[in-house]
């Protein structure tokens, strides 16, 4: 396993992913389901929507002033898996870059840096469905989340760059 060049890949792929999510996150904010979902991680004390009609009557029971909206949840929950999955593939980046330190070519503080924006955008989600959606903090969470996709952005070039060869 060269770590070096699956390094390179989790960079690329956070790159497109952020993105993802970041259009996502203006979706869902645009089609007004950013409380699709009341409760966080959650959706109505549940990891997805509940299909069925009788779990679905026990939900709305335990949040009466949100009535269950199918198509509104949705889009919050793939939001938040789109989001969960990038916050994995830095986690794993930042881990290869540790693995890697040696490397004199390989940065490690950046990808650290990049892991706490992450876990603190993880916070400011919460916030943002806990909070009933303040202006303050959802706006922070746009910002965190085009900081993330500089970032990535920004070390998947540096990273190509240094693996051309020179000619």
């Amino acid at each position: 396993m060269n770590p070096a060049l699956w390094y390179r890949r989790c960079l690329w792929l956070g790159t497109v992913l952020c993105l993802v999510v970041v259009v996502l996150g203006a979706y869902v904010r645009l089609s007004d389901a950013g409380l699709g979902c009341p409760d966080w991680p959650g959706c109505y004390g549940h990891l997805v929507l509940p299909a069925d009609a009788v779990t679905r009557d026990s939900a709305q029971l335990a949040y009466p002033e949100r009535p269950i909206e199918a198509g509104k949840a949705w889009r919050e929950m793939i939001h938040r898996y789109a989001a969960s999955s990038l916050g994995l593939v830095i986690v794993l980046a930042t881990l290869l870059a540790w693995l890697n330190r040696r490397d004199v070519h390989q940065p490690v503080i950046l990808p650290a840096v990049l892991l706490g924006v992450v876990i603190f955008q993880g916070l400011l989600g919460m916030w943002t469905v806990t909070l009933l959606l303040k202006p303050a903090i959802v706006s922070a969470h746009l910002a965190g989340g085009l900081t993330t996709m500089a970032l990535l952005w920004w070390m998947s070039l540096q990273v190509t760059r240094r693996s051309r060869p020179q000619s």
